[in-house]
């Protein structure tokens, strides 16, 4: 049965309302009707254009209970000009998502530097503590004092690097947290820009 392009967008837009959300249904429709007028464009016929594609029926039976993907056989055109400006304008566009590319790394580093310090110096006071407080009856040799010395300053250091290793330990969850949320922020709005697009 053969339809023209106003009739297929309404049959499918009537078979998807009983199975998608209306803000759903108005983006895959206005996907077909785009890849309609693109192959009427390369020159089919509208009814030509409308028998590419898979009946209403068979759309709403291949998205039912399954995320939406759509693979239809259609070679879209890319501007020999767009192509032209596109080489031409690489060193600012380029230069920009370098920047922007160094912007976002910079935030991690930022956000990992807490960490990373405190884990940095809970390793050092653990194993200079423990080195301090173990060879500490070999001060011992110089002078009682200096090995009572080396002995405490031993303990001082390996229970600043627990604290340190301790705090590490518990700002590490948060800042892991904080990563995830951006990185959640950044994919999110980068998905959301080209939905938009289409």
């Amino acid at each position: 049965m053969s339809r023209n392009r106003i009739e297929f967008i309404k049959e499918l837009s009537n078979q998807l309302s009983y199975i998608m959300k209306p803000n759903e249904v108005k983006e895959l429709v206005d996907y077909y009707d785009e890849m309609i007028l693109d192959l009427m464009e390369e020159g089919l016929s509208e009814e030509e254009a409308v028998s590419r594609l898979d009946s209403p029926e068979k759309i709403k039976e291949s998205i039912k209970g399954t995320p939406l993907e759509i693979n239809l056989p259609i070679s879209k055109k890319f501007s020999p000009y767009l192509m032209a400006l596109l080489i031409l304008g690489f060193p600012l566009w380029g230069s920009l998502l370098l920047a922007l590319a160094l912007i976002i790394l910079s935030i991690y580093i930022v956000i990992w530097c807490v960490p990373l310090t405190t884990g940095t110096i809970g390793f050092a006071g653990l194993v200079g503590g423990l080195v301090g407080t173990v060879f500490s009856p070999l001060a011992l040799m110089d002078g009682f004092h200096i090995g009572i010395t080396q002995f405490g300053l031993g303990l001082l250091l390996f229970g600043i690097g627990m604290l340190a290793t301790l705090f590490t330990v518990s700002i590490s969850k948060k800042v892991i947290v904080k990563s995830q949320n951006l990185t959640n922020h950044l994919k999110n709005q980068l998905l959301f820009k080209r939905s938009e697009k289409r």
